[in-house]
Parts: structure tokens; sequence; C-alpha cells
């Protein structure tokens, strides 16, 4: 069995490190759970027309299933990022798959039409284990995973947040159809429920919080210092205003990522205005295209690139400069409605915008390090959905008031504010310095499981 805390004498000329081959198990567990969870994000608001139409409510309360994420992580993450770090990963893993599948079992007394308000009580449950899931992915990867697999680590459970979604913009538009909206649904919650279950089972059978041994040099600094000396959040937080690094990344990822979260939640809106015959078919399959292309392939190679080169400052400046000219494309494809090339630039667009989140979290650790990681990332994923709610609002402001054109104008103009902010980073890289402070021992032992 692998203790819950690491065993192997440390010192500081020469750790012992051993990676497990157990970890592969751990992040799939995670990237699993992760998935369901999300699939729930965009299930309503996706095929937004029919559930108004079932349950008699209007369009603030349909796009209110998915707000209710967005709303629980700016309220709780300074609870939750407590609760991460001062109970295990297998606690806190439990904690969010539980919720979830509470979440999804509640999904069941909302079949019938005059129960939406059972639709945003569970949605809640599940934003709320949402909150644990979104803090975790980096720790898990830094706890589980050697130095140069962490980047790639984290990409695999972000990989599960973005099949979920990914999934939730297709398979409730698949299943629930206006010929038969109560069967669809009752399909539908079934699912939800039974693959919840399910999960919530494995994580608590086969989900562990730590290796017997740290896999990294940087583990195992964190492993031998005082219980007593480690931060409380409110000192990380004291730390992190004075970090000018760290808030750069807050400040260019924030903006970046942030702008593609609202056109998410924006994309219907910009989708039929430019396009005002299209009847959902087409913005699904645009949705998921683009969900696969950037949060699953982006984020797996981004999240290589940086395991590879270590050169955050660089990919982060190239993905950002990316989007930009990519959202130069996109914003002229939308004023003059061109929808074959909205239906190819969208997806490559989503390639460079879906990677921000591990470019993000990684970058985040690193110029955070030795801070607890689910500091650092709880903050970042807070600023992301503040600029995202910000630009919901700016760009109906904007469009209403202003013009439709003006609105994408604001989209690209921010994100070229985000990509010169990465030119005032500097190069240093607290984690990868501590992981080259010491020559691995000859100890050290790749893939071994106890």
């Amino acid at each position: 069995m692998i203790n819950s805390n690491y065993n192997a004498p440390i010192s500081n000329s020469e750790p012992t490190i051993k990676v497990y081959g157990y970890r592969w198990i751990i992040i799939a567990i995670f990237a699993s759970f992760n998935a369901i969870n999300f699939f729930q994000f965009l299930q309503f608001t996706v095929i937004g027309d029919i559930i108004q139409t079932y349950y008699g409510i209007d369009e603030t309360l349909t796009q209110m299933s998915g707000v209710v994420f967005m709303l629980a992580f700016i309220l709780l993450f300074i609870p939750v990022g407590y609760i991460v770090e001062n109970t295990s990963l297998k606690t806190s893993s439990m904690i969010g798959a539980g919720l979830t599948a509470v979440g999804n079992c509640l999904k069941l007394l909302a079949i019938s039409p005059g129960n939406f308000y059972w639709v945003i009580i569970s949605q809640s449950f599940c934003a709320v284990a949402q909150v644990f899931m979104l803090i975790t992915p980096s720790k898990i990867a830094s706890v589980w995973f050697g130095a140069e697999e962490v980047s790639t680590a984290c990409a695999i459970g972000l990989f599960g947040t973005q099949i979920g979604l990914a999934l939730g913009a297709v398979v409730p538009a698949l299943m629930v159809t206006n010929k038969d909206v109560q069967d669809g649904l009752t399909s539908l919650f079934i699912y939800n429920a039974s693959i919840s279950v399910i999960l919530f089972i494995f994580v608590i059978l086969f989900f562990r919080s730590k290796p017997q041994t740290p896999p990294s040099n940087s583990q195992a600094e964190l492993s031998s210092s005082n219980q007593d000396d480690r931060m409380t959040y409110w000192l990380a937080t004291k730390g992190f205003l004075k970090n000018r690094d760290y808030l750069i990344v807050l400040s260019t990822i924030g903006i970046g990522y942030g702008i593609w979260t609202s056109f998410g939640i924006l994309v219907n809106q910009i989708f039929t205005k430019a396009f005002p015959d299209d009847h959902g078919t087409d913005l699904g399959i645009l949705t998921c295209i683009t969900c696969i292309s950037g949060g699953c392939f982006g984020t797996m190679f981004f999240g290589y690139i940086l395991d590879k080169t270590h050169k955050f400052k660089l990919v982060a400046f190239t993905v950002l400069l990316a989007n930009t000219l990519a959202g130069i494309i996109q914003a002229a494809f939308f004023i003059k409605s061109y929808k074959p090339g909205v239906m190819i630039i969208v997806p490559i667009n989503g390639f460079f915008s879906g990677s921000l989140m591990v470019i993000g979290f990684e970058y985040a650790i690193e110029t955070t390090y030795p801070t607890p990681e689910a500091f650092g990332a709880a903050i970042l994923n807070t600023v992301i959905y503040v600029f995202g709610i910000l630009y919901v609002l700016f760009y109906n402001i904007v469009v209403d008031n202003i013009s439709y054109a003006a609105g994408q104008i604001i989209f690209v103009a921010s994100l070229a504010l985000a990509t010169f902010g990465t030119i005032f980073i500097s190069p240093e890289l607290r984690r990868r310095n501590a992981n080259l402070k010491f020559e691995v021992n000859e100890g050290f032992t790749k893939d071994t499981v106890e």
C-alpha cells in the first residue's frame, strides 16, 4: 500500500525520487470525473430554445444554468482552496466527484415541465464540485508526476474538462428534440446520474493522495519543509501582490482565456446575429469541433511543448499572438457573415485559445513556487471568470449602443494588449530552478509501482 505521506529520506544534497506507474491511473480517474462534471456546463444552454419552451421560462433562466458555474467559483475559491491545501487529494476528489453525483441524481427531479428550479439546484451542486476540479489539476500533476512531465499531466487532467464540454455541446442536441422532450431529458438525466455515481465509486476505491516517494526535487523540498512554516491562504495572497511575474500572468492569461470563456457564452448570440437562418445544427457542430481542437488537441500539444522546452514566456507570447491574428480573421468573417470562413477559423482560434488554461496553470505554479499550487490556480481561475463576465456585459453594452462590429473589435484589441503584456514577464521559473538544483541520484526509478 502507498502511505498518505512521503516516507523516503530527504536531504538537501541528494533527494530520493521515484516516479510510479500508478500516476496514469490517478490522472485518468481525475480526467473522467472532470469530464462528467463539465458535461453539465453547456447541456441546457446548447438546447436553450427547447428548454425554454418545455419549462415555460425565459432566456435569462436558461443562461443561469451555465452562469452558476462561474459565480460558484468566484464566491467559493477561497474556502475550497483552503480545503484542498489542508486535506488530502483523495478527500478533495471525493468531494468533487460526490457533489457531481448528488447534483445529477437531483436532476432526475427536474423531468416534469414545472420543475425547472430543480435544474438550477442540481446545477449548483455540480458548480460547487467544479470549483474543486479546477483548482486541483496542477496539484495532482506536481504531486504524482516527474519534473519533465508535469505540464503534460496537467494537460491530460484538463483534457477531461474539454471532452466534457465538447460532449455537452452535442449530445443533448442529439438526445433532446422537439418531438419528445420529456423522454429525451429522462434518458439524458439517467445517463448523467449513472455515470456520475460509477465514477464516484471509482474515486473511493482507486484514487490515492500521494505516492510513497516524491516524483521530483521540487516536491522533495516541499515535503521536507516544516508543516508549521507552510503558507496560509492570506500569506500567499499577500505574497502574490508583490510577485510581478505572477500578476502579469494573471492579467495576460486572464484576459486571453476570459475572452474565450465569454465567447463560449455569447457564441449563440454572435452566430445567430451573423447567420439568422441557422437553426442550431451548424452551431452545435462548430462548438463541438472547437472544444475538441482547442481543449483537447491544443491543451495536449502545448502541455507537451512546455515539458520539452520549458519556454513558458515564448509559448505564452506565441499562443496569444496566434489568438490575436485568428481573432482578427474571425471577427471579419462574422461581420461579413461568411459561414465557410467561420466554420474554419473558429476551431483554429480554439486550438490556441483552449490551450491557454494549461499554459496559465503551469505558468502560475512556475512563478509562485513554493506557494501551494491550489492557491495560485484558484486566483487565476477567478480572474479568468471575472474577465469572462465583464466581457459578456461589456460586449452586450457595446453591441446595443454602438455596433456589432465594435463588439468584435473589443475582443481583438484586448487580445493584442494581453499579447504585448507577456513581454514584461521575467524568464525566471522557480519550480524549474528547484528541480535543477540537484542532480537526480542513481537510485531514481521510473514507472515502478508499489
